[in-house]
């Protein structure tokens, strides 16, 4: 074999290894990482204020609200479901059950069961289950782009 061919074999083969070389991809994102913002969202749930539980959203979230039966697709209409909620003074929201699943770098998912208790206004105490599917947007802030909560149905 002449030395033009060994230098090709050669090339080739350091070409080939460069090109299955694995690409990097985007930063790892975290069970832990999505916690935290699961938390972060029930404690602005508890805040009480509308503004701010309003801004967890999506200009164009799409959401069943368990205070309001049909589907939310109107950013207007979800804003007054979230007043409802402020006004129902829930001071707590304790996690009875959570799940995360992260589906990529920047979505993920937490579904879990609270029971929310008010002080003020005990006769909207209850269980609520509810969905939260989160995705980082154009300038890197995690919002909720889709909600489902209902109230947890009564056992027996």
């Amino acid at each position: 074999m002449n030395r033009l061919a060994i230098a090709a074999i050669a090339t080739s083969c350091l070409l080939t290894a460069a090109c299955a070389k694995e690409t990097p991809t985007a930063a790892t994102f975290t069970e832990a990482e999505a916690a935290k913002l699961a938390d972060a969202m029930v404690a602005t749930w508890e805040s009480k204020d509308a503004a701010r539980i309003k801004a967890l959203y999506a200009p164009g979230v799409v959401a069943f609200d368990y205070a309001y039966g049909p589907l939310e697709a109107d950013r207007a209409t979800f804003d007054k479901a979230q007043d409802v909620f402020a006004a129902a003074q829930i001071d707590s929201e304790e996690q009875i059950s959570r799940n995360i699943q992260i589906l990529d770098a920047d979505t993920f998912v937490v579904s879990g069961v609270w029971n929310g208790t008010s002080k003020a206004k005990p006769e909207n105490n209850g269980q609520v289950r509810c969905t939260d599917v989160f995705q980082k947007d154009a300038a890197g802030v995690w919002i909720i782009v889709n909600e489902h909560c209902s109230q947890m149905p009564k056992v027996g």
